[in-house]
């Protein structure tokens, strides 16, 4: 079955908006096909507040009717502990706040035929759910995605992660600290940082990654990012995975 035939399939949609191209690229598809479909994004502690902005913006621009559905994930107790199945409970508890907010319509989300090949966080919650990946199923990995994107002329935006992957594991997740990475990420995109930013956190130390282009940059603003209530700063290249793989700073 091609891609639109899948569209068709599973319309009426709800498409999981999160602010990325993917999901960004998903909604267009649908409305490009000419079929019906709404839009809704998760707010949680979790979540980059651009991206809601970004969300809002693309589905009015559409003419998509939108909304957005606030849920407290940090009311999760075991969740705070920041164990190392965090994605999939957030995943899960995400997808289940959009399944009781969809009145018969089918809830599809950006996942892509390239996830399949890696170990997503939160995949195997989608599995349980019955949330449907029109990419994936037709195929589609992120260079189709991209394509796509500029057919339709959704913008590509640089890949992105929920605040709480700035925390290692084992770490306590506190609001605290989810606004401290929040506030500091913006104040360097508003300096003028370009492409995958993270600052990422633990305890009171942070690690500040960006694209190699754009670290010398981020570097000049070392002194201002010390007002967020950082300790000791350091700048390094974002490496993909990062979220997944990395461990306390080491003192």
């Amino acid at each position: 079955m091609n891609f639109p035939d899948i569209l068709k399939e599973y319309s009426p949609a709800l498409v999981a908006l999160s602010g990325g191209t993917d999901s960004m690229t998903l909604l267009a598809s649908f409305v490009k096909e000419g079929l019906p479909v709404s839009a809704a994004t998760v707010r949680s502690e979790f979540t980059v507040p651009e991206e809601i902005t970004r969300a809002e913006q693309f589905a009015r621009k559409l003419g998509v009717e939108w909304k957005v559905i606030d849920v407290s994930i940090l009311s999760d107790e075991h969740l705070r502990t920041n164990p190392e199945d965090r994605c999939y409970i957030c995943k899960k508890r995400i997808m289940q706040t959009l399944l009781a907010e969809a009145d018969g319509k089918t809830i599809c989300d950006g996942t892509h035929a390239d996830d399949a090949d890696e170990e997503r966080p939160g995949k195997k919650a989608l599995k349980e759910l019955g949330i449907v990946s029109p990419f994936a199923l037709s195929g589609i990995g992120k260079r189709g995605i991209i394509s796509m994107a500029k057919e339709l002329g959704v913008t590509i935006y640089p890949p992105s992660s929920c605040l709480a992957t700035r925390i290692p594991f084992g770490e306590e997740i506190t609001a605290e600290n989810l606004k401290k990475i929040a506030e500091s990420e913006t104040f360097l995109r508003e300096k003028g940082i370009r492409g995958i930013l993270r600052v990422r956190l633990s305890g009171r130390d942070a690690v500040i990654e960006t694209e190699r282009d754009e670290t010398a940059r981020a570097e000049l603003y070392t002194v201002d990012l010390k007002t967020f209530g950082f300790s000791t700063i350091t700048f390094q290249e974002y490496k993909t995975g990062g979220g997944n793989t990395w461990s306390k700073i080491e003192q």
